[in-house]
């Protein structure tokens, strides 16, 4: 027999409990005023105690209403009154958070910098069905704080997707963690101390660069070229100064688009074997790509090189789950740090990536995924040229191109124009290491193909 309260009931105590809200917060109650019992909430509403006491039950929850054992409901003093100025709008966090938060004022239709996809194009459905599928479990898995590696039905699942890009990886060297960002801050922690030197690549991703300063770490640049970091540059900084690491994004690189080439590769390998080199691989945009690109971790088979991935790009970023892949000491070591900061991850949030990857509208939603992107990002390419946006490289697929706006103004004057056509722009200067000024911009091509963002370029 079903226990679902009917509709019209739900509607309404939801119904008496919003009319008392707005009435407490519009002063029509003052503060320390009490509120009818239950029961006479009850009989005034003509509904039932129960769904009194869930009225009540649900404005406490909302802090509009005050609960005294013994004494009843009351209004508490600090309820904010309704007609209060609503706060501004607040964008999600990512590399231009600052440039964000300058725009959170304006009318935005295009976020045309941002590093994430639509939320049209990601797995809602699936995650949906997995959530319904997690519920219905007999057994939730909710004491304690899991093991520091993380779930370990999902790490195995892990390896085997792993396989399908070449590198072989036993559960114990594979480290779930709260999207790759963590993964990266575990890596900075334990890898690097105060006064070290890391390569980095110019343009990068900003949110690392962070890592390293606030850690002490000395930085030093290499460019991006279309192929990958630039070894040339990357010799010669080896050969005149001792470095630990190198952070290089191999996949659909941020913020250039480009993949590094298997010579390029090869290179780098040489060199960290000559060097003594650690390589912390971020291979975060991996799954956007429709056939597996050989990667760096494959290639040294991890004895010096730390794998970083993400289910972020193509799941939903929200959900914050990532992992890193290390050479065995080094897995024990970033679980260590792992606990140390964050007790563990989430290993509920892990069940439910579990379900949704495990389940085969996943592969369909990947198919579909690269099929979009892979259209999208040409159709985008060739309206930029034609608007005589300079496309600094033509990857055939991923989330970014990095290009030059056809104007002569100043960056702070077009991210300003662009403001007040409703384009939120990135400007290439947050994704140097020196943060030096650079007339290349980033662009998320799944958000660039907008009427708003062309009708700008046109106007350039």
């Amino acid at each position: 027999m079903s226990t679902r309260r009917p509709t019209s009931l739900r509607s309404l105590v939801s119904r008496i409990a919003d009319e008392l809200k707005a009435q407490i917060q519009a002063g029509g109650l003052p503060a320390g005023a009490r509120l009818p019992s239950v029961r006479q909430l009850a009989r005034e509403r003509n509904i039932s105690p129960f769904s009194a006491a869930e009225i009540y039950n649900a404005l406490v929850a909302a802090a509009v209403v005050e609960a005294r054992a013994g004494s009843g409901y009351f209004v508490p003093p600090h309820v904010r009154a309704a007609t209060e100025a609503v706060p501004r709008p607040e964008f999600p966090t990512d590399s231009v958070w600052e440039r964000r938060r300058e725009a959170s004022a304006r009318p935005i239709e295009v976020d045309a910098g941002c590093g994430w996809l639509p939320g049209g194009w990601l797995h809602e459905d699936g995650v949906r069905a997995a959530m319904r599928a997690l519920a219905r479990q007999s057994a939730l898995r909710l004491q304690g704080y899991g093991n520091s590696l993380g779930l370990s039905e999902l790490r195995g699942h892990i390896a085997k997707l792993l396989e399908l890009r070449g590198i072989s990886a036993c559960e114990d060297r594979i480290v779930l963690t709260q999207g790759a960002s963590q993964g990266l801050d575990l890596v900075v922690r334990e890898c690097l101390k105060p006064g070290d030197a890391a390569i980095v690549e110019d343009p990068g991703y900003p949110p690392l660069f962070e890592l390293l300063r606030y850690r002490g770490v000395r930085m030093l640049a290499v460019p991006r070229t279309d192929n990958g970091p630039d070894t040339d540059a990357l010799a010669r900084l080896l050969r005149r100064t001792r470095v630990r690491c190198l952070f290089t994004n191999t996949t659909f690189h941020n913020p250039t688009g480009t993949t590094t080439s298997s010579a390029t590769a090869h290179r780098i390998l040489e060199l960290a074997d000559r060097y003594d080199l650690t390589l912390i691989e971020d291979d975060i945009f991996a799954d956007l790509a429709p056939r597996a690109q050989l990667t760096l971790a494959s290639l040294d088979e991890l004895q010096r090189v730390i794998y970083v991935s993400s289910f972020s790009k193509t799941l939903s970023p929200a959900l914050r789950a990532g992992y890193l892949v290390a050479p065995a000491a080094w897995a024990q070591k970033l679980a260590r740090a792992k606990v140390m900061t964050s007790l563990g991850s989430s290993e509920l949030l892990e069940q439910l990536v579990l379900q949704i990857l495990t389940h085969g509208r996943y592969r369909r939603h990947l198919r579909r995924l690269h099929e979009r992107l892979a259209a999208t990002h040409a159709r985008v390419a060739q309206s930029f040229e034609a608007k005589g946006v300079e496309l600094a490289f033509r990857p055939q697929s991923g989330l970014f191109l990095w290009a030059t706006l056809p104007s002569k103004d100043s960056v702070g004057k077009l991210w300003r124009r662009a403001l007040s056509e409703g384009v939120l722009l990135a400007p290439g200067e947050l994704f140097r290491p020196d943060g030096r000024a650079t007339p290349q911009w980033r662009f998320n091509v799944a958000h660039s193909d907008a009427p708003a963002l062309y009708r700008f370029l046109e106007g350039l």
